[in-house]
C-alpha cells in the first residue's frame, strides 16, 4: 500500500472518530443539507411534470382554420391543396356548421347540464389540421398559420398561440428560478458546512498543531476534514431523496387524477435518474468545497502565527 493510500485510510479512520466526537454538529449539517436539497428536488418535480404536461399537450395541438360563410368553392379548393402540399400535415378534418353546432351543444350539456336552443347556428365551418410529431412542431404550426391566415375565405385561425406563448415564457422563468434557487442554496450550504468543519478543526487545534510539529503534511491534516464534508453531503443527499419521495407520493395522490382529466394518459413522474445522481453529486461537491475552504483558511491562519 503506497503512502497516499495509507494517508486516506488513516484519514478516513480519523473522520469516523471526528464524526463520533461531534455527532450533534455533524447531524445538524446533514439535516440542513437534506432540507435544502429536498427543496430543490421539490421544484424539480414540479418543473419536470409541467414540462411533461406541456409536451403531452403539444402533441394534441391542432390548427383550426375557420371559414367565412360566403367562401367560394375555388377558395376552398385552394386551401385544401395548400394543406395537402404541406408534408408535415398528418390529417385534415372538415367540420361543417351543423357538426360544429352539434359538438358545441353536446359539450355544453355535459358542462352545464342544460340543452341550448337557438333559432340560428352562429358557428362557422372549419378545417381541423393535425400535424406529425416533430421537435419543432409548434414552430411549424405557427409558421403555417401565418401562411394561410390571409388567404381568401379564411375568417380566422386558432391553435392556442397566446396560451402556448405564455406557457413557454413560464417554463423559461422556471428554469431561471431553478438555477437561481440552486445557486443560492449551494452558497448557503457551503457557508453552513464550512462553519461546521471549522468548529471541528478548532476543537482539535492542539492535536493538529502537534501533528504538524512532528512532521505531518498539511494534506494529511486536511484529509479527515475533507472526507467529513463529503460524508455530510452524501448523507444529506440520501436523506433528502427520502424526503423528496414522500413529497412526490403526496403530490401524486393529490394531482394524478386532475392531470389525467386534463391530459389523458399522462402520469405524475418522479425526478429522472440522471438528475437524482446530479443532486447527490452536488451535495457531495458542496461538502467538499466547504471543507476545502475551511481547511485552507485554517492552515493560512496557522502559517501566519
Amino acid at each position: 500500500m503506497n503512502s497516499v493510500s495509507q494517508e486516506f485510510l488513516i484519514g478516513f479512520q480519523a473522520t469516523i472518530a471526528n464524526v463520533r466526537s461531534n455527532i450533534q454538529t455533524f447531524m445538524i449539517s446533514v439535516i440542513t443539507i437534506a432540507i435544502s436539497i429536498c427543496i430543490l428536488g421539490f421544484f424539480l418535480i414540479i418543473f419536470f411534470n409541467l414540462n411533461g404536461f406541456f409536451s403531452s399537450w403539444n402533441q394534441k395541438v391542432q390548427l383550426i382554420v375557420y371559414l367565412k360563410d360566403d367562401i367560394s368553392q375555388s377558395n376552398k379548393k385552394d386551401l385544401k391543396n395548400l394543406f395537402k402540399q404541406n408534408s408535415r400535415v398528418q390529417s385534415i378534418e372538415k367540420v361543417t356548421k351543423d357538426k360544429a353546432w352539434k359538438e358545441f351543444r353536446e359539450n355544453q350539456e355535459k358542462k352545464l347540464g342544460m340543452d341550448l336552443e337557438f333559432s340560428f347556428n352562429p358557428l362557422p365551418s372549419s378545417y381541423r389540421i393535425s400535424f406529425k410529431l416533430s421537435d419543432n412542431r409548434l414552430l411549424h404550426i405557427s409558421e403555417f398559420a401565418k401562411t394561410i391566415q390571409n388567404k381568401p375565405g379564411v375568417e380566422s385561425i386558432e391553435y392556442g398561440k397566446n396560451w402556448i406563448s405564455r406557457f413557454e415564457k413560464f417554463m423559461v422563468f422556471c428554469r431561471v428560478f431553478l438555477m437561481a434557487t440552486g445557486a443560492l442554496l449551494s452558497f448557503g450550504l457551503i457557508l453552513i458546512v464550512s462553519n461546521t468543519i471549522r468548529l471541528s478543526m478548532y476543537s482539535r487545534q492542539d492535536e493538529i498543531e502537534l501533528m504538524l510539529l512532528i512532521g505531518a503534511t498539511p494534506r494529511f491534516v486536511k484529509i479527515p476534514f475533507l472526507l467529513e464534508g463529503i460524508l455530510q453531503g452524501l448523507f444529506g443527499s440520501l436523506l433528502s431523496l427520502g424526503l423528496t419521495l414522500l413529497v412526490y407520493y403526496y403530490l401524486k395522490s393529490k394531482f394524478q387524477a386532475p392531470m389525467e382529466s386534463i391530459a389523458s394518459g399522462m402520469e405524475f413522474h418522479f425526478i429522472p435518474q440522471p438528475f437524482l445522481l446530479s443532486l447527490v453529486g452536488l451535495s457531495m461537491m458542496i461538502g467538499f468545497v466547504a471543507s476545502y475552504v475551511s481547511t485552507y483558511q485554517y492552515m493560512q491562519v496557522l502559517n501566519n502565527k
